[in-house]
């Protein structure tokens, strides 16, 4: 993460814009040859990377990994009755 000056903490204070703003802006922003800026395309991207997280977890919903230290070993959908047993529901 950049180093945030005091000028760019008042000015971030009067424009209403947070530090975890900035980091957003670093992390998914383009750069410039006088910084970074956030645009249109760049939120576009990031929402159609969202879609497709949202959708690939949606789709592996109850599936279960048995696990040994750091070692997975297997990997199921789990049924409702697999699920409390594995959830420690009963």
């Amino acid at each position: 993460m950049h180093t945030l000056t005091r000028h760019i903490r008042t000015r971030c204070q009067q424009r209403g814009i947070k530090e975890r703003d900035l980091k957003l802006v670093a992390q998914f922003g383009t750069e410039t040859p006088k910084g970074l800026i956030l645009t249109r395309k760049d939120v576009a991207e990031v929402e159609r990377e969202a879609k497709r997280l949202m959708n690939r977890l949606s789709r592996l919903q109850d599936v279960f990994v048995a696990t040994e230290g750091e070692t997975m070993k297997t990997a199921f959908r789990a049924t409702k009755r697999q699920r409390r047993t594995l959830m420690g529901r009963w």
